[in-house]
């Protein structure tokens, strides 16, 4: 097999924004009431600018940063056409360094549970909370897997136009025990019933259950505050966990 790309190549960043493109009307609402005027905030894992760009739309300041350049590229190009000029970070979040504080930071649709490993995400989340000022909220959306046995390959297609589309055929490798499961994605760029490019990549997700989340947002500096029930994706359970930035003392 072809070496895997990084997450969010070209195919993927295009498949992604044509299957998601941009968050519900309810999803939006529910974040910008967080949002007080006048706030920078920012949202990691930011991609393409599913959530970013509608929110900025609704007159909220939202940085994004986001470690897929071509995630990222698509963000601009979907700015331009709507005439916005979003500000957008290349980073990791294990690697955060905006030099800025925000009052809030959102990472929705699961993104977080693509940082599968644990002291990776321990990283993530100081780094997220050293951006926040003293008493400055986390909002984390998180999901569990409907299966975690063997599941038949998926296969669906985004269509760009009449003659062109990208077939994502996705296996799933459940590691129940470890509460992780590998996604080995095949991205199939076609034009007129001929293949033109092909793309794969392997994503890891990692979920949680409530006692694992509180202790790992504990070491990283946060105080659980709730968990809202509210959920956005299509598929498997989830809600919104809302954590508080301890204060940090020098």
């Amino acid at each position: 097999m072809e070496h895997c790309k990084p997450l969010y190549g070209n195919l993927a960043s295009l498949y992604y924004d044509i299957r998601e493109e941009y968050a519900p009307g309810d999803e939006v609402a529910f974040y910008a009431r967080f949002i007080q005027p006048g706030q920078q905030v920012l949202e990691a894992m930011s991609g393409s600018g599913r959530l970013q760009l509608p929110l900025l739309q609704a007159g909220c300041q939202v940085i994004g940063v986001d470690n897929s350049p071509h995630m990222l590229a698509r963000c601009r190009q979907r700015a331009a056409q709507l005439k916005l000029s979003p500000i957008l970070h290349e980073q990791s979040l294990e690697q955060l360094d905006l030099g800025a504080k925000y009052h809030l930071c959102i990472i929705a649709m699961g993104s977080f549970q693509l940082i599968a490993d644990r002291k990776s995400a321990l990283y993530a989340l100081q780094n997220i909370r050293a951006h926040l000022y003293n008493g400055g909220t986390l909002l984390l959306d998180i999901f569990t897997p409907h299966d975690t046995g063997d599941v038949t390959p998926a296969v669906t297609v985004a269509c760009i136009n009449a003659h062109e589309y990208i077939r994502c055929t996705t296996r799933y490798f459940f590691y129940a025990a470890e509460h992780r499961v590998d996604a080995l994605c095949s991205y199939e760029y076609v034009i007129d019933g001929q293949l033109h490019e092909r793309e794969y990549e392997l994503m890891q997700f990692r979920w949680y259950d409530g006692q694992e989340l509180t202790q790992l947002l504990d070491e990283a500096g946060f105080d659980f505050v709730r968990v809202h029930e509210q959920s956005f994706r299509s598929a498997g359970l989830s809600q919104i966990v809302q954590a508080q930035a301890r204060a940090m003392h020098h």
